[in-house]
């Protein structure tokens, strides 16, 4: 799959004061794990992730033995899992994530290309 993006991982390992080192070594697991799945649909999903959860459009990850949540919105079509946010378990028991991440929206119509270079006059001779 191909994540996006890494740098919300980091972020979120960089800002914990207390246990950023864990928070950073279980994202980076659960990043290479992700990295080299495939998931055809939810279900696939759950062969490799079993305690994720379906909300909305959106799957919540449990990583770290329940010490935190990644919220991902995945587009199974496309091998993509976008990143939305991360939090610590007692943060994600408030539920204010739930219509903060966009759970509830349609997923994206476009999905980013690795090449932002490319022009409008090359869009459209697509």
């Amino acid at each position: 799959m191909r994540i996006i993006s890494k740098k919300r991982l980091r972020e979120f390992w960089e800002t914990r004061k207390t246990d950023g080192e864990i928070a950073k070594r279980d994202l980076a697991a659960w990043y290479k794990t992700a990295k080299n799945a495939k998931w055809d649909n939810f279900a696939s999903l759950r062969q490799t992730f079993g305690s994720a959860d379906q909300v909305g459009n959106c799957v919540v990850f449990d990583v770290g033995n329940n010490r935190f949540r990644l919220i991902g919105r995945v587009i199974y079509g496309k091998n993509i899992v976008y990143v939305l946010c991360v939090m610590d378990h007692k943060e994600y028991d408030k539920q204010l994530w739930v219509d903060n991440c966009g759970c509830h929206r349609p997923p994206p119509k476009e999905v980013p290309t690795k090449n932002k270079s490319t022009s409008l006059s090359q869009k459209q001779r697509k």
